[in-house]
């Protein structure tokens, strides 16, 4: 049995002078989505040594239940490289001995073991037994209680000791974590989120790099059903177990949208969208204090997303347009969406605001003098999209789950 989840990190470290302020942001992060998980309220984290110590409040033996949820949480925070399920003991041999016999009667219970290592790590120098002793008398315990051999390369088993000046840490696993950097360390972005596959892979993908992401999400009403926007709450949910929440701003594009069908060429009115999405995006991101934009948008998947139109629609803001999905192929951006947990949501069936009124050919090659010229001749654009940023909704701060 664990009675502590024993938390790495690792790009932290290159962080110098400012590396206590990514640990102190790390470890708040990593205690909030522990304690955000049904009956882990009060749950602790505790920091020493380059490590975290995820624990309940008495250090007693943890459920399955609560061992399978802190692990989830702890898996879930950017700024973690691996998780160990560890038992804490006290600083003796015999302490350490028997917990290590434990974890690998534990690993034999729960599927064939051929061989094993014992891979031990000393940094309180007081502790009397070195590493090297640790692993052969570790080890040769192992061997007499069980007859498993040991073996240095290709082993099925690894057995990890962490001797502390605070007590000893003995585990069977190492379960990666997500890499990364702490959300909330590289400032804010505004994610346009659709219901699609591509946005919220894109959204994960900055928060990995530390950005705290508010998303927002247009939509055509009536035009476009409830169902895009309640797969918007879904994948927010899922996002928001990496992301750390957020707020969700709806944005209702309609008149927009009627405006351009009826005043711009039809070959051109994606490009017109778009920038009026990203200059709506804009003033969330003044509301928000954000300082980039976020898009899903795939060079040449899409007639959009040309060099070209690309140029003319991140031209309607001033801010960092960020494309993170800019060189990946469908087939990579679905994989991660299954992997993060955001496909299954992205593919039911729902109704896009972007497809409305769009000929079977539209423009790829646009030109932002030219479609500067059209805006100009659109006096009532800016006071519709004035008009559709005050209505716009903001959704509670913690999601409906999915």
């Amino acid at each position: 049995m664990s009675n502590v989840i024993l938390v790495r990190f690792g790009e932290v470290f290159l962080k110098k002078g400012n590396r206590p302020w990514f640990l102190r942001v790390l470890k708040e992060n990593l205690k909030r989505n522990v304690r955000a998980a049904a009956g882990l309220e009060k749950f602790y984290v505790t920091a020493f040594h380059g490590r975290y110590e995820v624990h309940s409040p008495d250090l007693r033996d943890l459920t399955d239940s609560e061992l399978a949820k802190a692990v989830d949480a702890a898996k879930s925070t950017f700024g973690v490289v691996s998780i160990s399920p560890a038992r804490r003991v006290e600083l003796s041999y015999e302490a350490i001995e028997s917990a290590a016999l434990d974890a690998v009667k534990a690993a034999l219970d729960a599927s064939p073991i051929r061989n094993f290592r014992i891979e031990a790590s000393r940094a309180f120098k007081g502790f009397p037994v070195s590493s090297p002793e640790l692993n052969r008398r570790v080890g040769a315990a192992v061997v007499e209680r069980f007859g498993l051999p040991g073996k240095m390369v290709g082993w099925d088993l690894n057995v990890g000791i962490e001797v502390y000046e605070h007590g000893a840490y003995v585990f069977g696993q190492r379960i990666p974590g997500p890499g990364g950097l702490p959300v909330g360390t590289s400032g804010k972005a505004v994610l346009l989120l659709s219901g699609g596959i591509d946005s919220p892979v894109a959204g994960y993908m900055m928060a990995k790099r530390g950005c705290q992401i508010f998303p927002v999400h247009f939509h055509s009403v009536p035009y476009t059903s409830k169902r895009a926007m309640e797969k918007v709450r879904d994948l927010h949910a899922v996002l928001s177990r990496y992301t750390g929440g957020g707020r969700v701003t709806l944005i209702r594009l309609t008149d927009v949208q009627e405006y351009l069908r009826d005043h711009v060429p039809p070959e051109k009115l994606v490009l017109f969208y778009r920038r009026s999405m990203v200059r709506l995006a804009t003033r969330v991101a003044q509301v928000t204090r954000a300082r980039a934009l976020v898009t899903g948008e795939s060079l040449a998947q899409v007639a959009s997303q040309t060099l070209d139109n690309m140029s003319v629609i991140g031209e309607a803001t001033k801010l960092i347009l960020l494309r993170p999905l800019v060189g990946m192929d469908k087939v990579e951006t679905m994989d991660l969406a299954r992997r993060i947990g955001t496909y299954d949501i992205s593919v039911r069936p729902h109704d896009d605001c972007c497809s409305l009124f769009l000929p079977p050919h539209p423009d790829t090659h646009g030109n932002v003098d030219d479609i500067k010229g059209i805006e100009a001749g659109l006096p009532e654009l800016a006071a519709l999209e004035d008009a559709a940023f005050a209505s716009r909704e903001v959704q509670a701060e913690e999601p409906v789950d999915p």
